[in-house]
């Protein structure tokens, strides 16, 4: 008895190729919109965290000029004598009105315009803020191998801060910087710019705790 063999029908071998070509270029499709939808949300991404970048500077200004404003009300006395300036909420204060030339000893000027600085400073601080002093000086080297101008600032800083706390500021709510020449407000290319680098800036920076009492300012003695 014969056997007879059925052949395939033609083109069989060639669907079969088809249905894995339609098959790979599917998930190549599928591929490439996940990519393309990972892209755009990066994209998306990016752009808002962009925007948070510049909504943060913005507020950033905003809080300075607000912080000026209310500074120069409450500090509007040492502000009009020229003893004290403000820069972008802080206060500017050369080291020739606080101290001696290449002292960190503070003069009885500089107690004095501290009394009125510390004051002010607490009229307008929050209850989540606390104020940095930082000492600055120019490029001239001091004339001693152990003492730089690095410990210059830093002392004069701290001196700051010992007054600050002697006249009733809160020692939990200030702390004390020296940059030493390091940080320059101009190039130190002339004696007037090195004077405008010999300077003690107060600003503000933010703390984690919230719930810290307001004491009264004490009165000069």
């Amino acid at each position: 008895m014969a056997i007879r063999l059925h052949q395939p029908e033609e083109g069989g071998s060639w669907m079969g190729f088809t249905d894995l070509s339609v098959g790979l270029f599917s998930l190549f499709i599928l591929a490439f919109v996940a990519m393309a939808t990972l892209k755009s949300e990066k994209d998306v991404q990016l752009t808002r965290t962009e925007k948070e970048v510049v909504d943060c500077q913005e507020q950033v200004r905003r809080i300075a000029k607000e912080r000026n404003t209310l500074l120069s009300r409450s500090l509007k006395a040492p502000l009009e004598k020229g003893l004290i300036a403000l820069e972008d909420g802080n206060i500017q204060i050369q080291a020739s009105l606080l101290f001696p030339t290449g002292s960190a000893e503070l003069s009885s000027q500089g107690v004095d315009v501290l009394r009125q600085i510390g004051k002010g400073m607490l009229d307008v601080l929050d209850t989540a803020e606390v104020i940095m002093v930082a000492g600055f000086t120019d490029d001239s080297p001091i004339k001693s191998e152990s003492y730089t101008n690095w410990e210059l600032s830093t002392q004069r800083a701290t001196n700051v801060v010992k007054t600050l706390i002697l006249q009733g500021f809160p020692p939990e709510r200030v702390f004390a910087a020296g940059f030493g020449e390091h940080q320059p407000k101009r190039p130190n290319n002339s004696p007037e710019n090195r004077q405008l680098n010999r300077r003690v800036e107060i600003g503000v920076a933010p703390i984690r705790k919230s719930a810290i009492t307001k004491p009264a300012f004490l009165a000069p003695q």
